[in-house]
């Protein structure tokens, strides 16, 4: 990409981004770049990650190990293309070299298209300096969403782009290309996405972003590099801007004690309050209920900007579809309705070749005069429960900088017309806006059609008006009940995945034939003679696997039912327990508190002041996970009686609770009928006083250190 790095001449201008107010802190970058789409990125780490001297941080929601970075180019002989064997491959080679990796310790519904046994080959089976670590120090329904690389606190690299499957496309966007493949994944659609890289005190500021999130799931603080050269930087990329100043913005939800921040999302409130001409975006979702408010209410002056929203088609799954996709064709209905001169606002999916591109990015740009990179989705969750940091940069008034943008701008937008940026910036001076100049260049083989905004199903609906999908604060803050945090969560779990089954009454007749045969599978469980056995392997290696303890008991009550279920599920957690407990005293306190963190040195005081009692505490209130406990009980050698007692006690009452609810809901699926609702209702009424109550005594207890 063209860039424009010189500075001919400035106006005077208010900034727009203010520390305190809606960034964190503004930080001079000597260069900015911007890298479209995964091959320019990809490529650009495959060549800056060997060069790192002391320091690599990456914090991403998603990695895989074995994602190739070069595609068109033969490996080189000297070095590992695969991220993972590279980082592992570049460390070794530097005797000061550290590598730290977090990435989001991710719920279950994502597991089947994440890397297996990702921690066991990135942390166990790499060079002791290369440190990877599965992040869950967030909220309930919170996740980690940063998408940074370090390098040397000297450049940095931030966007909407993990170094995962999935990801890579180039800039021509074939609708079948083969290099388009990755392990599990042989061919998926095109991709688009975006990335900026910053140098000198910018990047720098995001290394101390990535310390300190590693401080907060590890407990580990790490001190910053020396700076001891000049910056790397991609060979081929022309900077964009130099010598300017660099606004990092954040979304953290309050957890641990410390505060929220929601500055991302009064960026974007006063942008869009600022904008005189031109409102462009490029994002992966549409939802966030008070951007959309700013948004209309712009629509509705009669000399407000024009807003151009691009994003990705019609979501083609469940989940995507009952957490976005019905909010996005409401919300988009209602700007159409606020348009007051009814051709202001437009909202474009991308295709090729008639398939969809699947926009990724976080983009957007007011008047040419800033943009903002960053990993923050239009959502509710983006603003205020997930973990996020955008870039922002300023013209303020230098033409050059202005110009830049406007450069980078046009260039997006050829790209999804498949035309040079020179030709849509022609089309737009001609037509007299972008909207004009789009429907000019529209209608090749790369193009930009207008998105059909009609909602999808009433069952769909009725999950997104719920609004759990797509949250901006943590779930516990929704439930109000005088206990920790775990046990709103539990509440609030059961009841939702009761009022889930409830609503399978009203579910279309595809959706019965299809899960008609699961149901079935449930049933034939409970006659099978080895169920006991399978529910105690069950436990055992979903243990292993860090799969949900509560999704392994709904599991043992459907083989089961509710009575001989729980007994199983104990059974099983006592098994699973006792495996984590005898691998602890294997690995040693020293291993556990590599693998645990902070959370080890919790656990262990609790332990070591309490013993049988500390055991019950945290299996009735667990502030650590099940596999913790027992690494640390292991580590520390705690009495093997001590263990099995305050394991089963603590277990109980929970499983149990899980277990009758779960049950019930198997009931209402098979039967939706209106007295199996009303059992499953009362169980779910009963269980939730039961834990409400137990919670209330138990808080009044506390566990030293825990």
């Amino acid at each position: 990409m063209v860039g424009i790095a010189t500075r001919p001449r400035l106006v005077s201008h208010r900034r727009l981004a203010r520390p305190g107010r809606n960034c964190w802190r503004l930080a001079r970058a000597g260069r900015v770049g911007v890298l479209v789409d995964a091959e320019a990125y990809f490529g650009a780490l495959a060549e800056i990650l060997p060069q790192a001297r002391h320091s690599i941080l990456i914090l991403g929601w998603e990695f895989d190990s074995r994602c190739r970075l070069l595609r068109d180019e033969q490996p080189l002989a000297d070095r590992p293309d695969r991220i993972g064997p590279l980082l592992d491959w570049t460390v070794r080679r530097r005797p000061d070299l550290r590598a730290h990796v977090l990435i989001w310790d991710s719920a279950l519904i994502y597991a089947v298209n994440r890397e297996f046994a990702g921690l066991v080959k990135m942390d166990w089976l790499t060079h002791p300096r290369l440190r990877f670590r599965l992040d869950d120090s967030h909220p309930l329904g919170a996740s980690h969403h940063h998408k940074v690389v370090v390098i040397d606190d000297a450049i940095a690299f931030i966007g909407g782009l993990d170094v995962t499957s999935q990801r890579w496309d180039g800039r021509r966007h074939e609708a079948r290309d083969p290099r388009r493949s990755d392990p599990g994944f042989p061919a998926y659609p095109p991709f688009h996405d975006v990335m900026a890289v910053v140098t000198g005190a910018a990047a720098a500021a995001l290394g101390d972003l990535c310390r300190d999130r590693w401080r907060r799931a590890s407990g580990e603080t790490l001190a910053p590099p020396p700076v001891d050269g000049p910056a790397p930087w991609p060979s081929g990329l022309c900077p964009l801007f130099a010598d300017i100043d660099v606004a990092l913005s954040r979304t953290a939800a309050p957890w641990d004690g410390a505060r929220g921040r929601r500055e991302i999302e009064r960026l974007y409130l006063d942008m869009i309050a600022g904008a005189r001409r031109l409102i462009f975006i490029e994002n992966q979702y549409f939802a966030a209920r008070r951007v959309v408010d700013a948004l209309a209410a712009r629509l509705a002056e009669p000399d407000g900007p024009e807003i151009v929203i691009i994003g990705p088609g019609p979501p083609v799954n469940l989940m995507e579809r009952s957490t976005m996709g019905v909010a996005r064709a409401r919300l988009a209905q209602r700007l159409v309705s606020a348009d007051c001169a009814g051709n202001r606002f437009r909202y474009y999916r991308a295709a090729s070749d008639g398939a969809d591109i699947k926009i990724h990015s976080k983009l957007a740009v007011i008047d040419d005069r800033v943009l903002r990179i960053g990993s923050s989705n239009l959502n509710n969750r983006s603003m205020g429960l997930d973990s996020e940091c955008d870039v922002t940069l300023e013209a303020g008034g230098d033409i050059g900088a202005e110009g830049a943008i406007r450069l980078l701008r046009h260039d997006l937008l050829g790209e999804h017309l498949g035309v040079a940026a020179a030709e849509f910036a022609k089309a737009e001076a001609e037509a007299g806006g972008v909207h004009a100049a789009i429907a000019k260049l529209a209608g090749g083989r790369r193009t930009l059609v207008p998105l059909d905004c009609s909602e999808p199903d009433e069952v769909v609906g009725i999950i997104t008006d719920s609004r759990i999908p797509d949250l901006d604060r943590p779930m516990e803050f929704l439930v109000h009940f005088p206990s920790g945090p775990r046990w709103r969560a539990l509440v609030a779990a059961l009841a939702a995945l009761s009022l889930a089954a409830a609503l399978w009454r009203w579910a279309p007749p595809g959706v019965w034939a299809a899960a008609r045969p699961w149901l079935d599978a449930t049933a034939a469980l409970r006659q099978q003679p080895m169920a006991a056995l399978a529910v105690a392997a069950l436990f055992t290696v979903g243990g292993l696997l860090r799969l949900p303890l509560a999704a392994l008991v709904l599991a043992a009550a459907a083989a089961s039912g509710p009575w001989l279920g729980t007994l199983e599920a104990l059974a099983g957690a006592l098994a699973s327990a006792s495996l984590h407990y005898l691998l602890g005293r294997a690995l040693g306190p020293g291993r556990i508190r590599r693998l645990a963190g902070r959370k080890a040195n919790r656990v262990r005081r609790a332990l070591t002041r309490q013993g049988t009692a500390a055991i019950i505490m945290l299996r009735l209130m667990p502030v650590a996970a099940f596999a913790v406990v027992s690494l640390v009980a292991g580590s520390i050698r705690l009495r093997v009686r001590d263990f099995a007692i305050g394991t089963l006690v603590g277990m109980a009452p929970g499983i149990f609770a899980v277990g009758v609810v779960g049950d019930r809901m198997l009931a209402v699926l098979r039967d939706p009928s209106a007295g199996n609702i009303a059992v499953l209702a009362l169980a779910t009424g009963v269980v939730v006083a039961a834990i409400t109550g137990l919670a209330n005594r138990l808080g009044r207890i506390s566990v030293p250190g825990a």
